[in-house]
């Protein structure tokens, strides 16, 4: 279901010792879909594993998230458009109309433009460089019409969730959560996140969390 991900093992034996979280990006029910950014010496090895190769996953992990049958908008930033882009393909086939708005820093970063575009109502891509107008996704919503939705829904870095955090809404909006997911299964307690007032565990019970109830300062 969308936002859930699987732990991915790197290599075979102990080195690197702790498996990578990978969120869905696709599933047809044969083929599934995950899409690897290279941020460190795990995701490095992941990369130049070469076709033919047995990789183990272990999963899906995350909470069962039933979006709403409601007209939506996404809000990508970065890497964070790999999850949306599975809720986009579940909204599709639900013919549950959704928008996209879509940030990265560098144009030459997007991804999945044209699944996007086939999928989605309006789309909006924006870029802090590489495009003629230079916008973030913080600035662009600031002036759309959010009234015309139901439900907001968005996944990007962290600095960019506090950022909206900080915006009035008009409408419920829901967090994919990506952070450190040591084990996937909630015993190493390194993904804890204070919310509603209480620790939560992002892999167990989330990833998907109603922003405005994140306290990201504890």
């Amino acid at each position: 279901m969308p936002g859930q991900f699987f732990q991915v093992q790197v290599a075979d034996g102990m080195d690197p010792f702790l498996n990578r979280p990978i969120s869905v990006a696709s599933y047809d029910g044969k083929r599934m879909l995950l899409i690897v950014k290279v941020v460190g010496r795990g995701t490095r090895i992941l990369s130049t594993r070469s076709a033919g190769e047995t990789i183990r996953l272990f999963g899906p992990f995350g909470k069962k998230f039933l979006p709403a049958k409601k007209k939506s908008l996404l809000v990508a930033g970065g890497i964070g458009i790999a999850p949306l882009h599975f809720l986009a393909e579940y909204l599709s086939k639900k013919r549950i109309p959704f928008d996209l708005l879509y940030g990265v820093r560098s144009a030459q970063e997007f991804i999945l433009r044209k699944e996007m575009n086939k999928m989605a109502g309006k789309v909006f891509f924006i870029a802090e460089r590489g495009l003629r107008r230079k916008e973030t996704v913080i600035s662009a919503i600031r002036k759309m019409k959010l009234n015309a939705y139901e439900t907001i829904y968005t996944c990007g870095p962290r600095s960019m969730l506090i950022q909206l955090q900080k915006i009035s809404m008009p409408v419920p909006v829901y967090a994919f959560c990506e952070d450190f997911l040591g084990c996937g299964c909630g015993l190493c307690l390194g993904c804890a996140i204070m919310y509603k007032g209480e620790y939560k565990r992002i892999c167990v019970d989330g990833p998907v969390l109603k922003l405005k109830e994140i306290d990201f300062e504890v």
